[in-house]
């Protein structure tokens, strides 16, 4: 297969799984903006270590399972905002960085991103006003739980990354093989 179509065929598996995971896993029950759905972000994790193209499709997939789940605009836009961390931590893998410093910095970005989204949305579009000491708790919370989330979903993406690389449908440095 070539690799133009092997990386067609790898974003419809990952965005089909990125929508699948988002719309229909067990979610924790959090009140809104908050969702943790456990492994929704291992899609886009994986989709890293392929190319922009399917990292770009896994993570619309991504907006669009939370769309059906919640159609919560805060959420979709929580979704959306995992492009950051994905670029970024693509551009380090690609200059080889070393992954736990790639988890590292994409775990910052991540968290941030969502902090600041919570933060700013929360106000605006909450129906009710509420104190601006309460947002900023909830955009706390929603840093502190987008990080473990993160790690989470981490600790679930490696073994399937070991298992793609033996199938040699992806080749990663991080398990000593050069690209």
């Amino acid at each position: 297969m070539n690799k133009k179509l092997r990386e067609v065929v790898m974003a419809g598996i990952l965005t089909a799984f990125s929508i699948l995971i988002a719309a229909t896993f067990p979610k924790l029950p959090l009140p809104q903006p908050f969702t943790l759905t456990l492994g929704s972000h291992v899609p886009t994790m994986i989709a890293m270590f392929i190319s922009p193209l399917v990292t770009v499709f896994t993570v619309i997939g991504s907006i669009i399972g939370f769309w059906i789940a919640t159609g919560n605009p805060i959420v979709m836009l929580r979704a959306a905002s995992h492009i950051i961390f994905a670029v970024v931590g693509m551009y380090m893998l690609k200059k080889n960085a070393n992954i736990f410093l790639v988890i590292i910095v994409t775990l910052i970005l991540h968290a941030t991103a969502e902090l600041a989204l919570v933060y700013f949305l929360t106000g605006i579009l909450t129906p009710d006003a509420l104190a601006k000491s309460t947002i900023t708790s909830l955009s706390y919370i929603a840093f502190v739980g987008t990080a473990v989330h993160h790690v989470l979903d981490s600790i679930v993406t490696s073994p399937i990354l070991f298992a793609l690389e033996k199938a040699k449908l992806i080749n990663t440095k991080v398990f000593g093989k050069n690209k």
